[in-house]
């Protein structure tokens, strides 16, 4: 009986406890991750751990049959999705976390034929996208950081790490004039990241949210115009049946991960990662009985406290405690906003509540309520009206979604897919007019090129049809 050819085989063990795997069928790369081991895949998260009954949790669900729920989810291309739920991977192989694999398979004596066998068991693993770009939080650390390093900190050199907030001058003037020459170096460029990136990295993240929100995927196509020239077409899928709305509840650049281009296009798709605090609605999409709405940090919290803490909020707005304020979809959609507001001005967006260091709300636009200025040294305040305008290397649609989704935080009454198409218009006037997006390919291009490529190929194959005949005739032979 001929034996199976393995669906994967083994690239390299990493430093973290997983491994790279080869797809056999394509050879394309993908991340394993051992089911026995942390199954957070953000690396640069300190600050949360896995603990032995997560870990026994998730083993649990897993042989429940969770698994193919949770793959069928995160089934989009702009999430980091799961390609197998359970390969099994000789020990051999894959060795005992780590790169000590390598050591381990030294170690191996000929008898057993290059495997040792005590290692001839398997180890179950989930197969995930490997984003070998690492993830938005790296780019902005690894981008001047120089200028961003004494925003992020908010320490002297020399103090002993006081904020001086009462005033007087010391460590808070410091940072008020290094974040007033940060954000002048910023604008004599023009802005931080360019925008194509930006335009990149917006229109990903709300299909992300539109699917995860409201179970509705973007369609690609194009359409041919006159003198060779072809246009982008973006469509909208039908509304999965029954779709649970999913709140992620930790939208933040180190869970936003990136990978090389493939094929033609300027950037890989950005995929949104690390569901371990994502919440799911208990009813469907379509109701709107049931508010998508949850807390940062409690689970489980009854659906009536949740509706009375949202009337709350829209009474009491900042007077309400905290920990009790709902998140929704407009959090995320502002989280969203946020990072694109680091995108483009080179520093960290001030909290959305108080600040924990002056307890001043520093987010304000011109048309706001109610604004009282802060005059302590923590951070500078934001216009969000204001704060675009010296960037004249960004078009001014890319601002007017930056500028709405920072208007959005809480807010229950819009939806990823109204910002999609908010922005689309923006998107194609800047890709039309410019010169970076002329410059810029997409997944719409690499359909355009498979169109031609499909459209050559079938002419070849017309053309030697044609010719068969001819060829095969013999030379004396007269066809009446």
């Amino acid at each position: 009986m001929p034996t199976m050819t393995p669906a994967y085989s083994l690239y390299k063990p990493l430093p973290n406890g997983r491994y790279l795997v080869r797809r056999t069928t394509d050879g394309e790369l993908l991340l394993a991750q051992p089911l026995d081991s942390d199954p957070d895949l953000n690396d640069n998260d300190n600050d949360r751990s896995t603990t032995t009954t997560d870990r026994e949790r998730m083993r649990t669900l897993l042989r429940l049959g969770a698994g193919a729920p949770a793959a069928a989810l995160l089934n989009h291309e702009n999430l980091v999705s799961i390609y197998d739920e359970l390969v099994a991977m000789p020990l051999g192989l894959v060795g005992g976390g780590g790169l000590g694999g390598e050591e381990m398979m030294e170690e191996d004596d000929e008898d057993s034929g290059g495997m040792n066998p005590t290692m001839r068991q398997s180890r179950r693993m989930l197969v995930y996208n490997y984003c070998d770009m690492g993830t938005l939080q790296d780019m902005f650390d690894e981008h001047e950081p120089q200028l961003r390093a004494p925003l992020l900190g908010g320490q002297g050199d020399d103090d002993d790490g006081d904020s001086d907030i009462a005033g007087g001058g010391g460590v808070g003037d410091r940072r008020r004039d290094r974040e007033k020459e940060v954000e002048e170096a910023i604008a004599s460029v023009g802005g931080f990241f360019p925008e194509s990136f930006v335009w990149h990295v917006a229109l990903g993240l709300l299909r992300a949210l539109q699917w995860l929100h409201e179970g509705v995927r973007d369609t690609y196509g194009v359409v041919s115009e006159e003198g060779g020239r072809w246009k982008r077409r973006r469509g909208k899928g039908e509304a999965e049946r029954d779709w649970m709305p999913v709140l992620h509840r930790d939208l933040r650049a180190a869970n936003v991960f990136l990978q090389a281009p493939r094929g033609v296009e300027t950037f890989a798709p950005v995929k949104l990662g690390n569901f371990g605090r994502c919440w799911v609605s208990g009813a469907v999409a379509k109701s709107v009985e049931t508010p998508v709405v949850a807390m940062v940090e409690e689970d489980e919290v009854p659906l009536g406290l949740l509706r009375e803490r949202t009337g709350r909020w829209k009474r009491d707005g900042f007077g309400l405690e905290k920990s009790q304020r709902p998140y929704t979809r407009g959090s995320e959609l502002f989280a969203v906003g946020a990072m694109l507001y680091e995108m483009m001005c080179g520093r960290p967006l001030p909290p959305a509540d108080e600040c924990p260091e002056c307890a001043c709300v520093h987010i304000t636009a011109n048309d706001a309520e109610e604004y009282t200025p802060c005059d302590h040294d923590c951070v500078k305040d934001v216009n969000i009206q204001e704060v675009f305008k010296p960037l004249f290397q960004y078009t001014a649609d890319l601002k007017e979604l930056v500028m709405h989704l920072l208007r959005l935080n809480r807010a229950d009454n819009w939806y990823a897919s109204t910002l999609l198409d908010y922005a689309w218009p923006g998107f194609e006037n800047w890709a039309a007019k410019t010169e970076d997006g002329r410059l810029y390919r997409d997944t719409f291009d690499n359909i355009w090129l498979r169109k031609q490529n499909l459209s050559r190929l079938r002419k070849r194959r017309r053309d030697a049809l044609e010719e068969e005949p001819a060829e095969a005739m013999e030379p004396d032979v007269l066809v009446v």
